[in-house]
């Protein structure tokens, strides 16, 4: 999509109206006016993936944004954190969600001011398509606060994209569990390795968030207030509830190792039972045709008519005994 072709989204609503509309990332001037906020109005700013240097400034000097902030906005390298500066607070987070059954994670930038809420993501689609919804019906919670309200619903949402994610993690791991029970194959190790890289992936981006989370539950920061304290420790909870279960995860999938191995051992012993069986009954009559099979001229047993059919049915009698013992025993 061409620079033109990008719009920035923006809602801005109170009690009693809401308003969308979009304004291209071309207009410096719409941009600039995006920071004049009517008095009792709460107006929240969405960009995504329309990074362009002059979009950045142009955002920084409507909102008086601090320049290293705005240095920073493109850095997707950055673990999670939150920082107040005069006026706004910034945080930085990942948000993690599934999009035609490929993983994404977009690195966001949420900017709280006193009446407005920025999030400046580096790729289209996000998760906040229900705090919309919550926008838009008229007597909601989301309708009768403030920008720190909203501030908490954006916030909430990123971290319940994180549970739709491992709840999909979870559903492969109980396929697989049932696949390496019924059969074990090479395959299964190679998806398990895939799972273990992915949880690992998630627990570096979800674990600096636990940080900032605990920062924002015990700072007590001036733009939250009071009132929406206990949602952001709320948010918190469940921060730690998604890290609990990638570690739950990751303890199934070493259970599914230790599992596929003592499989695998398992059908190693049957092989190496059954290859014994059948050498533990050639033993004896490999003896035996041994034994006449040797060149020697005078073999009492070789001037018999019936000597052939003789020594078959020894050998067969053996056989056959060997088969009953084992079974008795259960070997087999």
């Amino acid at each position: 999509m061409d620079s033109h072709e990008m719009m920035i989204e923006v809602m801005e609503y109170n009690e009693e109206t809401v308003k969308t509309y979009e304004v291209p990332v071309d207009n410096m001037e719409g941009i600039k006016a995006l920071s004049n906020i009517p008095e009792g109005i709460v107006r929240w700013i969405n960009i995504d993936s329309a990074h362009t240097p002059e979009l950045i400034h142009a955002i920084g000097s409507a909102f008086q944004i601090h320049p290293l902030v705005i240095e920073n906005l493109d850095n997707d390298i950055q673990r999670a954190k939150i920082e107040a500066y005069s006026g706004f607070l910034h945080m930085v987070l990942k948000m993690i969600y599934l999009t035609d059954e490929s993983l994404v994670i977009e690195h966001l930038n949420m900017i709280l001011g006193e009446h407005y809420m920025l999030t400046i993501g580096n790729s289209e689609g996000d998760v906040f398509s229900e705090t919309r919804k919550h926008i838009l019906t008229k007597g909601s919670a989301v309708r009768k606060g403030g920008a720190d309200y909203l501030f908490y619903m954006l916030f909430d949402a990123v971290v319940d994209g994180y549970f739709a994610v491992l709840e999909r993690i979870d559903d492969q791991i109980d396929d697989l569990e049932e696949e390496i029970m019924l059969e074990t194959s090479q395959e299964h190790l190679f998806e398990i390795r895939r799972i273990k890289k992915l949880l690992l992936k998630l627990n570096k981006h979800i674990w600096p968030l636990r940080d900032a989370a605990s920062m924002m539950k015990h700072e007590g920061f001036n733009l939250i207030s009071y009132g929406v304290e206990p949602y952001i420790r709320d948010v918190y909870n469940h921060v730690i509830q998604a890290l609990d279960s990638v570690e739950t995860y990751r303890e199934l999938l070493s259970g599914l190792v230790d599992i596929h191995l003592s499989n695998s051992s398992n059908r190693l012993n049957e092989i190496m039972r059954v290859l014994t069986v059948i050498s533990t009954i050639f033993i004896p009559l490999t003896f035996i045709a041994g034994v006449y099979g040797m060149n020697f001229k005078y073999m009492p047993e070789l001037s018999m008519p019936l000597g052939y059919f003789v020594t078959w049915g020894v050998m067969l009698v053996i056989a056959a005994g060997m088969l009953i013992l084992f079974k008795r025993k259960g070997w087999f």
